[in-house]
């Protein structure tokens, strides 16, 4: 009967000392029909100061701390892609026609001319069309080809959904990238709620997009509207609301067919330079020999990681797990891809039990891992050459990203490094902090199916009850 009830005595001890410390999340109410698994362990010894039992969960974007990490490791911080102007053909010097075609090759660079780069790629095209003048070309009999053979395969992962395609975050990875595969819808909305509002304008203006809109003005004070779209169709529909009284009000899409759109925009500089072409612009996926005229490379992968980590940017996330397969597999299509990124972290000594990726990005709902697989990634990545890259290129509690306004006031702000996963009934984070006591903490934590709205402060209570207790 004694040792009956020391045995409860110190079991309730030892699950208010577990309350205590926060590690217990199944007393909070918004997550009682919840699953939910979290991992932490001392960064320098890597003993485990907090678990629970690990479940296969949706990361959302998390996941893209595994495509970023392998990326880093497998292409090297100076990896950077290259983008070609070429020609075939030949030049006739007297009057300036090249008898031949004009051709961009794609390197898949996932940020040419984006927004996050503008000073690196701003006037590319305008010195591409001065490098054509002093070649001695003046007028292209053939087309303008787009050589895509870099990546012919589909663009889009398995487990993206309808409603995601057609808006900015859902653009899929192309050879030829442009402006972050995205454009603008440019709205304006009556005073009233209820009634329709008008697209004013695109930018860019996409040649042949049929737009159809059926967006009305709402007295709610967001943006609720969607676009819908499936790749390469130039068929789109914009549905939903926006707020009344707006003169411009913006939605970003996901541009039907990016590497024709930046054709397009060089051939009408071409025209404003003097450089006319006779033919038309198409893709073609088998590359030729070519005449360089010049080339155009990206900032380094170390650069790349910071806006995709900090914005959480899909689509470079996607091209990143590419590439991992074209460096292990030489080939870049989506499922050798996968098994080029999921084997990297296996021969790592990563455990990878209900580890099944989808995806580089964390879009998909079929992609599940446990918090156990990103803390040993994070670990490993702490003691590798790459940390101080890798981390960086995290958001910083308070500061910085996806948790610029998170943490604020409390001991985790400027300390906390963490990657951040969001999307319906799904919030994740990963990441390290330097605890009351001075020691780092690698930490991650998933929650899926939770009821309301408060979980950020979930969150926030269980990395604050971390930071205090280790």
């Amino acid at each position: 009967m004694k040792k009956s009830l020391l045995f409860i005595v110190f079991l309730c001890v030892l699950l208010d000392l577990q309350a205590q410390k926060g590690y217990n999340l199944s007393s909070n109410k918004n997550l009682r029909t919840a699953s939910y698994s979290y991992y932490a362990v001392d960064a320098g010894t890597g003993e485990v100061i907090g678990s629970s039992p690990q479940k296969s969960l949706v990361p959302a974007s998390v996941m893209k701390l595994v495509t970023t990490a392998a990326a880093l490791e497998v292409l090297g911080p100076q990896f950077r892609f290259n983008t070609i102007l070429g020609y075939s053909g030949e030049i006739e010097k007297d009057s300036g026609i090249l008898r031949g075609d004009l051709v961009i090759k794609g390197g898949c660079d996932p940020a040419f001319y984006s927004q996050y780069f503008t000073g690196h790629y701003q006037g590319t095209f305008e010195e591409w069309a001065e490098k054509i003048k002093e070649s001695g070309i003046r007028r292209i009999s053939g087309d303008l080809a787009i050589d895509i053979s870099a990546m012919e395969n589909s663009s889009i992962p398995g487990g993206w959904v309808w409603e995601d395609l057609g808006n900015y975050y859902g653009a899929g990875v192309t050879a030829l990238s442009y402006s972050d595969n995205l454009y603008e819808i440019h709205l304006s909305s009556p005073s009233g709620g209820g009634k329709a509002a008008d697209i004013t304008y695109t930018n860019p203006e996409i040649e042949g997009l049929a737009l159809e809109n059926k967006v009305i003005s709402s007295d709610a004070n967001t943006d609720l509207s969607c676009v819908y779209g499936a790749p390469h169709s130039l068929q789109q529909e914009i549905v939903g609301t926006i707020p009344i009284n707006r003169k411009d009000f913006v939605v970003k899409a996901a541009m039907p067919d990016p590497a024709v759109t930046a054709a397009e925009t060089f051939k009408k500089i071409l025209s404003s330079k003097g450089v006319l072409i006779d033919g038309i612009v198409k893709k073609e996926t088998q590359p030729r020999q070519l005449v360089l005229l010049a080339e155009k490379s990206s900032p380094e992968l170390s650069q790349l990681l910071v806006p995709l980590n900090q914005k959480s940017i899909n689509l470079f996330a996607e091209q990143l797990l590419r590439e991992i397969g074209r460096a292990q597999k030489n080939d870049p299509s989506l499922q050798p891809s996968i098994d080029a990124l999921t084997e990297f972290w296996r021969e790592k000594n990563i455990c990878l039990d209900g580890f099944y990726p989808s995806d580089g990005s964390g879009l998909s709902r079929l992609c599940s891992l446990c918090p156990r697989t990103l803390v040993g990634i994070l670990a490993y990545m702490y003691k590798g050459s790459n940390r101080e890259i890798f981390f960086n290129s995290l958001p910083l509690a308070g500061a910085s990203g996806t948790l610029e306004y998170s943490f604020r006031g409390t001991p985790l702000q400027n300390n906390l490094r963490a990657k951040t996963g969001s999307m319906k009934r799904v919030r994740s984070l990963a990441g390290v902090f330097t605890s009351r006591n001075g020691r780092k903490v690698i930490f991650a934590v998933i929650l899926n199916n939770f009821d309301g709205n408060g979980t950020g402060k979930i969150l926030e209570d269980f990395l604050i009850n971390l930071y205090r207790n280790n």
